[in-house]
């Protein structure tokens, strides 16, 4: 998990996506939910998912899982809390960290263990995302498989 993003080392869509965090960001405060529109970043929707956040006791529910994602995946998780999935536990912490610290990270080709697809890993860039109170209450996810 890298925690200082170099936008060089993103995947070219998460590049897009990372542009708008850093300008909607109001250092150290991330953006707000409501600040994110889809229509700024159309070509990055296929392999976006959201993640809403809840705390005592930590969960993370998918809120939206992206067309692409689905696609590669071959599975829709939609609705599910990642605790329901089967070898999510590194997920789930890196999420928690992301919650806690209101910081973004980078997982550059990690081993895909959640899913049987033809895929032997993954990139993903997750970006928090702040309630009225400053709380992170979304991690919106980039991923792109290889």
């Amino acid at each position: 998990m890298v925690t200082r993003i170099d936008e060089s080392e993103l995947p070219d869509g998460a590049r897009q996506l990372w542009a708008w965090w850093s300008a909607a960001e109001r250092h150290p405060v991330p953006p707000r939910r409501e600040d994110f529109d889809p229509v700024e970043v159309p070509r990055t929707l296929g392999n976006i998912a959201i993640f809403d956040v809840e705390r005592d006791p930590w969960r993370f529910r998918v809120r939206l899982v992206g067309t692409r994602i689905v696609e590669e995946t071959g599975r829709d998780t939609t609705g599910v809390y990642l605790d329901e999935l089967e070898n999510v536990e590194t997920i789930t912490l890196r999420a928690r960290w992301a919650a806690e610290n209101g910081r973004p990270y980078f997982v550059p080709q990690a081993p895909v263990a959640w899913t049987s697809n033809k895929f032997r890993h993954y990139s993903a860039l997750a970006l928090p995302l702040v309630d009225d109170t400053g709380q992170t209450c979304m991690i919106l996810y980039y991923m792109s498989f290889s």
